[in-house]
């Protein structure tokens, strides 16, 4: 394909911006003065044509005002004739005037209505005329009126349009030669003619006057029509010559111009050899493009790779050959190729290209612009990267195999570097890809080495390859053992670039290793000193291949004189007939565990069968234990039993016994309480009733000393109830449930209703937890209410937290009031006990001994802390779980 068409498609050479110039200046010259000389010559053609109409217009107006006035004679002499000799065919002139003379006069009038002066003229040759048919008219009139004054038939005077039947208005011959001297005002037409004279006489003068002026106008337009002929002449001469001189001077110009386009177009022939030859031989194709996307040239390449001739691609849309839907000539190809604000220009982008077979293909392109002169073109560099495309697929599953490896697989640059980490290595140490890349390996990994790093590196460099194990980190700081290879990778010049790692981790096997050599001394060890027995391993012929325990030693026996013989050779004939079939059940898979009687000795034996991995039986295993001195123990293990049976009748009659007295206690309690209660109650509404009866008469003393009988009935009360509840506690269970204990404290304080400017906190993090609810609403109420009830301060604080264990909570209460002497902490929890007068502080002494005896109940711990004058802390725990 000629090189030359890339630079110029379907163009010639193109010569620079001065050449270009010069060329549309060679070409304008003859062009100009043909379009000028075409101009004037319409012009003056035009100017001529128009004086010639006018000239033309003239004349013919000059000849109809003669046909008008030679009309209107024709028709006066008619009319002079009839009068003299009444003969009818004298009117034919007048009746002609009449039908002529309006289409005339419309005629000149359209005429002359360009010409102002000419139409004023008119307008009275016009009027002459309508007076001259009118007189006419009357001289008709008086020649047809009989002496006695009638007029005649059909006359209308003043009409110009008035229709004339000389057969049906004018007597025939004969009539009329009888009545001539009975017709006629002979005076009165006398006065006509002699008007119509002078009237006629007028307008001949302004006919003439009319046509005089018109032919001097026809004169003036044949003058100026001589004159527009001359000048155009004139111009057709000047013209042509001008023409001579500018194709004169564009032919020297073209002269100049073509030496100048054929020194060009020599350098550029050479420079087109070594393009046509770049052109042609380049692997990559070529296509120009207009801004429509249609091509204007391919090279050979870009013809292979699209399946065409490249004559057969010119003037083809692009949209032929990308698999990307465009409307052709819509431009959008091109918008979507180079991009908004054309930023896709020379970068390369990757489509779909579309074979002249159909098929379709990934092609890579870039797009650069290119602007010749006036034309706007773009050139497409595509390639064929289907072979690169597979290969980037086949590197990328594999790639997507190594990465989903289960081994290890980290390729490092020749500084340890991570290049390369795949999940295998993620899921293995617990380093993300992002982390492990730019690491360090070792340094990452912390690896152990079983040599040098520098020999391990030499034998590296030397064989290509090296295997052996190592020990690393994982991210959570575990260690992990691994089987590891390592390979060298070099380039095309045999200079090394990077190294592959492959780790196997083989944590559990060395561990399974370890585990099978501990088993396996363990094993023998326990074979060798199983406990008052012995161990037998024994094939289908019945022969032991194993005889090991302490029990050998017992009946005679040792392993030497068992290995390598069946149950014939070894064992008395009573005892062989009795394992024979025992053990060939076992080598048939069934376990069998019996007791069997030898020399003085009672053996239990445990006979199995031994098996691999898949279930298949090798070999037959027996288990001897001497169990004489357990028979005889189990002899005595009877009659304790059935001792122990009778004692336990006993404990269960005993349990009643004290489950009835247990109940008759609580009976007894219950009427003890109410039978105390009720004379209380009396007392204190009687001392009430006493107080508000004699309140005028009660001294103050009396009424101190009521208060204290009053104060001292409700203490008792208390007293009691106390003492109930503290007999119940830990003999009474009630049923379990979930217990939020945040909502727990919160009723338990809502019904203790403390001061106002109290402050209760309960610290975040309280447990829901299953558990009796009473017993330990038992617990923060008396905690709680002593806390508020010792508390003297007016600005209370209580604090309530809560602490998990591994077995329960610790629950803590804590207050800012005065605080326990260290001498006094064991005393609180006895019932009774007080630390401050009971008239001082309402107190039954009772509250935190339920307290500590809930808590024991519970198997729980209940502490103190405390100093006088910095508040009290009481610590508790709570089981997490129920008691059985």
């Amino acid at each position: 394909m000629d090189a030359s068409k890339i630079l110029l498609p379907r163009h010639k050479l193109r010569p620079d911006f001065s050449v270009c110039w010069r060329g549309a200046l060679i070409i304008s010259i003859p062009v100009i003065c043909l379009l000028a000389s075409i101009s004037a010559i319409a012009f003056l053609r035009f100017q001529s044509q128009a004086v010639s109409d006018r000239k033309e217009q003239s004349w013919q107006t000059i000849l109809d005002t003669e046909r008008l006035l030679k009309g209107l004679l024709n028709a006066e002499t008619g009319v002079r004739g009839y009068a003299i000799a009444r003969r009818p065919e004298f009117l034919e002139p007048y009746t002609e005037a009449r039908t002529t003379l309006p289409k005339s006069l419309n005629s000149l009038s359209a005429t002359v209505q360009a010409n102002p002066l000419q139409r004023q003229q008119f307008q009275k040759i016009q009027g002459l005329a309508q007076q001259q048919m009118a007189l006419l008219e009357q001289m008709l009139a008086t020649t047809d009126q009989p002496q006695t004054g009638r007029q005649a038939p059909g006359f209308i005077p003043g009409s110009l349009v008035r229709s004339v039947n000389p057969k049906s208005q004018i007597p025939n011959s004969k009539s009329n030669d009888g009545q001539n001297g009975e017709r006629g005002n002979i005076p009165a037409l006398n006065d006509l003619l002699l008007k119509d004279k002078s009237h006629m006489d007028q307008l001949r003068r302004e006919i003439a006057n009319f046509a005089q002026q018109e032919d001097r106008y026809w004169r003036d337009r044949a003058a100026e029509e001589l004159r527009w002929q001359e000048i155009t002449a004139l111009v057709q001469w000047s013209c042509l010559v001008i023409s001579l001189l500018a194709s004169g001077a564009a032919l020297y110009l073209f002269n100049q111009l073509h030496r100048e386009l054929n020194e060009q177009t020599s350098r550029l022939r050479a420079s087109n050899v070594y393009l046509k030859a770049v052109f042609d031989n380049v692997v990559d194709g070529i296509i120009l493009l207009n801004p429509r996307g249609y091509i204007q040239s391919v090279n050979a390449a870009a013809g292979e790779i699209f399946g065409y001739e490249p004559d057969e691609l010119v003037g083809k849309h692009l949209q032929k050959l990308i698999a990307e839907l465009f409307t052709e000539d819509s431009g959008q190809a091109m918008k979507s190729l180079v991009g908004k604000n054309h930023h896709k220009l020379r970068l390369q982008q990757e489509t779909v290209g579309r074979h002249q077979n159909g098929n379709l293909f990934p092609m890579e392109f870039a797009i650069s612009e290119m602007q010749l002169d006036n034309d706007h073109l773009f050139i497409a560099i595509v390639r064929d990267i289907t072979e690169r495309k597979q290969s980037q697929e086949t590197l990328f599953k594999q790639a997507q195999l190594l990465n989903l490896a289960n081994d290890t697989i980290i390729v490092r640059d020749l500084n340890d570097t991570i290049t390369y980490w795949n999940q295998g290595a993620q899921r293995l140490y617990g380093y993300s890809c992002a982390e492990a890349v730019g690491q360090s390996v070792h340094s990452l990994l912390k690896t152990e080495f079983p040599q040098s790093p520098e020999d391990i590196k030499e034998t590296l460099f030397q064989q290509g390859f090296w295997s052996g194990e190592l020990v690393h980190s994982r991210r959570n700081g575990s260690r992990v053992c691994v089987r590891s290879g390592w390979t060298l990778q070099r380039d095309e010049t045999g200079e090394p670039v990077a190294f592959l790692e492959i780790n196997q981790d083989i944590t559990e096997r060395k561990q399974a290793e370890v585990a099978l050599r501990q088993s396996e001394e363990l094993y023998r060890t326990l074979v060798k000193n199983f406990p008052n027995g012995a161990v037998f391993l024994f094939d289908q012929q019945m022969r032991y291949s194993i005889a090991e325990g302490t029990g050998l030693a017992t009946v005679n026996l040792n392993s030497e004189s068992l290995i390598g013989k069946t149950i014939w050779e070894t064992l008395p004939l009573e005892t062989a007939q009795f394992l024979e079939p025992i053990y060939r059940e076992a080598l048939k898979g069934k376990t069998t565990v019996t007791e069997i009687p030898f020399i003085d000795r009672c053996y239990c034996v445990h006979v199995l069968p031994v098996t691999n991995e898949s279930g298949e039986i090798l070999l037959g295993m027996a288990m001897t234990q001497d169990i004489t001195e357990s028979k005889k123990a189990e002899k005595a293990l009877r009659s304790r039993a059935d001792e122990l049976a009778r004692l336990t009748a006993v404990l269960a009659q005993t349990t009643a016994n004290l489950e009835k007295r247990n109940t008759e206690l609580d009976q007894f309690a219950y009427i003890v309480s109410h039978d105390l209660k009720a004379p209380l109650r009396a007392i204190a509404n009687l001392s009430q009733w006493l107080e508000e009866d004699l309140t005028e008469h009660l001294a103050e003393e009396t009424r101190h000393q009521m208060g204290l009988l009053q104060g001292r009935v409700h203490r008792m009360e208390s007293l009691i109830n106390g003492i109930l509840q503290y007999s119940r506690v830990g003999r009474f269970r009630t049923e379990l449930e979930l217990v939020d204990v945040e909502v727990l404290l919160a009723e338990v304080i809502d019904s203790l209703a403390p001061p106002p400017e109290f402050m209760i906190t309960v610290m975040p993090g309280m447990p829901t937890l299953w558990t009796e609810r009473v017993p330990l609403e038992q617990v923060f109420a008396n905690l709680i209410s002593n806390a508020i009830k010792y508390n003297h301060r007016p600005d209370g604080h209580i604090v309530i937290s809560a602490n998990e264990q591994t077995d329960g909570y610790e629950f803590a209460v804590s207050d800012n009031g005065p605080g326990i002497a260290p001498e006094f902490h064991e005393k609180v929890f006895v019932i009774f006990q007080t630390l401050e007068p009971r008239d001082k502080v309402e107190s039954t002494g009772v509250g935190l001994a339920i307290v500590k005896k809930i808590i024991d109940d519970k198997d729980g711990t209940l502490s103190l802390e405390s100093e006088p004058g910095q508040g009290s802390t009481f610590r508790f725990t709570w089981p997490k779980k129920p008691m059985a």
